[in-house]
């Protein structure tokens, strides 16, 4: 089995770019979409697995935001268009590259509903090595039966259907019709509502997320799976239903991932509030990659490869990113460290829960060897590929670290619900008003107001810049002199531990300097490695 870290290294690879349409997503919005803010999309796909194609309808509703004549949708090139309309009357578009530009008769005004009714029908893009490459995967169960995954995050949501396909817009609601070839279950987000069996030996799931969903979570799988059902009761005392869609070859299996899976959600529900789809369900599908986030149906395809204490690191991960990415969501890809450096700290302190501190500082020392620098972790603007590199998950759960060492654990603890929920009385909301945006700002914000102490000059240093400080040490006279080298001579203030002669000390560095006395005594500087430095 790979190990976590070596795998999460791989992300590093995964391609993202700061434009729009085919093989990426986010970016410098267009005038033509910022126009409009999307409020639902309605997604109906009829997938062909022997001609590997689908065919689709998809209705956008939206608000207009500023006045327009047109708008544009992502679309990947792949798609041929066959109509647009607004649900009564054709509308004139053009094909763009990876785009579809749609004129109204006459110029839309804020605060008009606009609706967009698009068909389309093609070969999607095939992943090259999904999750870190977006696309579908067109496989085989070990039985021999179709089976089909889709993921989209970094490669964009239009690989599937057309979209605004930018993270800062996300709609309220979403509904997928998804018709598969018998026997194959197809599963989407939310709840299924209803199965349709259709004459030509298909059937059509009705599926609808009523919460805020990210597009990229807009996805499906399809196999011949079995439903294992189980629930658990919540941290407000609501009972949440567990649905796993699991292969049948791999049905034995499912209570005992079904039983991590409850101690994930106790977990991440003590750290960071209420499970934030408790209304809807815990879902867990079975898929033909190694996993992914996607909203109440969590992608899970780690073989059931149970540590010796049952610890199952893919479906820790991808559960969290209910709550680091679902719940809380990056307004554009810059902040995308809010997901993966939130959810690998709370992987990693997970394993202090079940393995004690020293398993912690291990685990983080392990992390420290994939640090690259090679940009920062949260831009200030997206610029490149590097927004998206592989430093947001390592370094950034040693960021995290570092700011728990800094402000003490009662500080960052509540740091990070507060992230989570703002408030206590947001924490009791079930409704899809607690899912929000988020910037690295809400962060530094929250972080400083818990801690009692402007945090400005450690986001400066850890998060904005791409080098790492630098700890100078020198002894004169029995005494250890520490000095902070940080990038751009930036102000940098950190404290450090150090043991003389068994003694922890923790040495203030105001203005970037401390000293301790040492008296000829062995010493250690920083010997858990809570400090990220060079």
């Amino acid at each position: 089995m790979m190990s976590l870290a070596a795998t999460w290294m791989l992300i590093v690879n995964l391609p993202h770019q700061a434009t729009q349409g085919g093989e990426t997503s986010g970016g410098v919005l267009k005038l033509e979409q910022a126009a409009y803010d999307v409020s639902s999309y309605d997604v109906s796909i009829k997938v062909d697995p022997a001609k590997k194609q689908i065919l689709g309808t998809t209705v956008m509703d939206a608000k207009v935001v500023i006045p327009t004549g047109t708008v544009v949708l992502d679309l990947d090139s792949r798609f041929a268009v066959s109509s647009i309309s607004d649900g009564k009357s054709a509308l004139r578009y053009d094909r763009l590259t990876d785009g579809i530009r749609v004129y109204f008769p006459s110029s839309k005004q804020p605060g008009e509903s606009i609706r967009i009714v698009t068909t389309y029908s093609g070969s999607p893009l095939v992943a090259r090595n999904a999750p870190w490459d977006g696309g579908i995967v067109w496989s085989k169960t070990p039985s021999g039966a179709d089976w089909v995954s889709v993921a989209l995050q970094g490669a964009g949501a239009d690989l599937l259907f057309p979209c605004k396909d930018h993270p800062s817009d996300r709609p309220d609601n979403a509904k997928m019709h998804l018709t598969v070839p018998n026997p194959l279950i197809a599963v989407g987000p939310g709840v299924l509502e209803k199965t349709q069996p259709n004459a030509d030996k298909t059937t059509t799931f009705h599926w609808n997320m009523k919460l805020p969903i990210n597009n990229y979570s807009l996805v499906f799988n399809a196999a011949p799976y079995e439903l294992v059902k189980d629930s658990i009761k919540s941290v407000g005392g609501e009972t949440i239903p567990i649905h796993f869609y699991v292969l049948p070859e791999n049905k034995d299996k499912a209570p005992k991932l079904i039983a991590e899976q409850k101690k994930y959600l106790t977990f991440m529900e003590k750290y960071c509030g209420p499970f934030p789809f408790r209304a809807v369900k815990c879902g867990i599908v079975e898929t033909t990659h190694l996993g992914m986030e996607h909203s109440t149906a969590v992608g899970y395809g780690n073989k059931y490869r149970f540590a010796p204490d049952g610890y199952d690191w893919l479906l820790l991960h991808e559960f969290g990113h209910e709550w680091w990415a679902n719940l809380v969501s990056n307004a554009d890809w810059r902040d995308m460290w809010i997901h993966e450096g939130f959810q690998s700290f709370m992987d990693t302190f997970y394993i202090e829960q079940i393995r004690g501190k020293a398993a912690y500082f291990a685990a983080m020392k392990a992390r420290r060897r994939n640090v690259r620098n090679t940009a920062p972790v949260a831009p200030r603007e997206e610029t490149s590929s590097e927004a998206y590199g592989g430093d947001i998950y390592d370094k950034g759960a040693l960021i995290l670290s570092s700011l728990r060492y800094l402000v003490g654990e009662a500080a960052f603890l509540r740091s990070i619900r507060r992230m989570a929920y703002p408030t206590p009385e947001s924490e009791k909301w079930s409704d899809g008003r607690a899912l929000r945006l988020v910037t690295t700002d809400d962060f530094l914000t929250i972080a400083s107001a818990e801690a009692k102490q402007d945090l400005k000059w450690f986001f400066e240093v850890y998060v904005r810049e791409a080098k790492l400080p630098e700890l100078k040490s020198e002894v004169t006279d029995g005494v250890l002199k520490l000095t902070w080298i940080a990038p751009k001579s930036l102000p940098f203030s950190m404290p450090v531990d150090v043991v003389v002669n068994g003694k922890t000390v923790r040495v203030q560095m105001t203005g970037g300097t401390g000293t301790v006395e040492l008296g000829g005594l062995e010493y250690v500087i920083d010997p858990n490695g809570w400090v990220l430095r060079q």
